[in-house]
């Protein structure tokens, strides 16, 4: 491996907030990328829209592939406090979008309508942030309502409120505490119940292979732990802080304990640091010792429809709210087939109640091994922002149990709530 020298990466919170896209001009900001994968990328982000929506031509589904780069343009028109999130309807090809100003709603209907976009707007009480911030105060309460959720505390983005689910047979008796988690003064927002489903899933760990090259950590290779050929999970994005220390992220229930060392390919990356495993959150950091590894650039991402087995990940999420139900998203992580394809699924919700809060991805159903992958979008213009690391799916391997969906811990989340010091790499 040749040592490349570290490209300063000092995207903060306000330079993420800079890389959303602005304008239809700024939608190409960053660099175009050349490389082969781009028609077949965007031809399995089709796939997956007609994989959850049958109904749709292939006309219509690859044109919602390559829609989402303008529609995610309407993100930074509103700001963070007006803004109270948006999703995508792949069979009418509607965007909604809630505001909570008529200054904000006005704004999206001009930019919606200069893209060539159909853009419906609807009136909001609260922010998506102000949402994010009692879903987060739920998930770590110590009150009857937050104990008896057990982190299940996500979003419903079309109804403008935080969803608790809890055990049917407490929906009644939880009922007040419901009303003063929405009108008590520290914990602004609009609090429903619904019952808990039961959702069946199985954490995506497991030991199998994957061909991985070790000259640099890619996103979607194998991780090994204790000694090489132990293979469990798989490598999500590479990170920093501000000392330049480098730290690789995987799935928190793939940790074993920290101090034991992990790898890919046949060479160490370092001890494991810090695990999470709470609600939305499902992350892990192994600090990067080995020389070999240490010094690299990163941002990279295993893609097999290129020659060297890599392409860049250019930007990330910003916030929660920037992922939108109806994103076409890909996963960078196949254990069954150590050179397959990376898959897409579809957004169904950003904050799923039913499973701790986290991001829902229909018409894929991860397989054992996948844990930790790298959840990201892909523009039509070949750059890639990453979205969040797979945590689970339904019981199963890509649908071998009729599962087809799969689960990931938003990186935005990530950040805030367990990293806050560390920055993703992007290339």
């Amino acid at each position: 491996m040749i040592g490349s020298t570290l490209k300063a990466a000092a995207l903060g919170a306000a330079g993420l907030a800079a890389l959303a896209i602005a304008t239809p001009a700024a939608t190409a900001a960053p660099t175009r990328q050349p490389g082969a994968d781009r028609g077949p990328a965007l031809s399995a982000a089709a796939q997956a829209y007609r994989t959850v929506y049958p109904q749709l031509s292939a006309a219509q589904a690859r044109a919602a592939a390559a829609g989402q780069e303008a529609r995610k343009s309407l993100y930074t028109a509103l700001g963070e406090t007006t803004f109270g999130g948006a999703w995508f309807d792949p069979p009418t090809g509607q965007l909604h979008i809630l505001a909570t100003t008529p200054a904000a709603r006005d704004r999206a209907t001009v930019l919606g309508h200069r893209l060539g976009l159909s853009v419906q707007v609807h009136p909001a009480r609260y922010s998506f942030a102000a949402l994010q911030r009692q879903a987060d105060a739920l998930r770590a309460g110590g009150d009857e309502l937050s104990r008896a959720a057990r982190g299940h505390v996500g979003i419903d983005v079309a109804g403008n409120r935080v969803l608790v689910a809890v055990p049917a047979t407490r929906l009644g008796a939880l009922g007040r505490a419901a009303t003063a988690a929405a009108t008590g003064a520290q914990r602004p927002g609009s609090v429903a119940l619904v019952a808990d489903p039961g959702r069946r899933t199985q954490l995506d760990a497991g030991c199998t292979s994957r061909t991985a090259c070790d000259v640099t950590v890619r996103a979607g290779s194998v991780l090994w732990t204790g000694s090489p050929g132990s293979n469990v999970c798989s490598v999500g994005f590479t990170a920093r802080d501000a000392g330049n220390q480098r730290y690789v992220y995987t799935a928190g229930h793939c940790s074993g304990g920290n101090g034991v060392t992990w790898g890919t390919g046949g060479i160490a990356i370092g001890p494991m640091w810090s695990s999470v495993q709470s609600g939305a959150l499902d992350a892990s950091i192994i600090k990067v010792t080995n020389s070999w590894f240490r010094y690299d650039a990163g941002g990279q991402i295993y893609n097999e429809y290129t020659a060297n087995r890599s392409v860049p990940l250019t930007a990330v999420a910003p916030t929660v709210g920037f992922i939108w139900a109806g994103d076409a998203v890909c996963l960078a992580a196949n254990f069954p087939a150590p050179n397959g394809p990376n898959y897409c699924g579809v957004v169904g919700t950003n904050s799923d109640p039913a499973v701790g809060g986290m991001v829902r991805v229909d018409g894929l159903d991860g397989c054992p091994g996948d844990s930790g992958g790298g959840w990201y979008w892909l523009t039509s213009a070949g750059n890639r922002y990453g979205y969040g690391l797979h945590s689970r799916s339904d019981v199963g391997c890509h649908g071998s149990q009729g599962g087809s969906h799969s689960w990931f811990s938003p990186l935005p989340t990530i950040k805030a709530g367990f990293t806050p010091n560390l920055t993703v790499e992007t290339a």
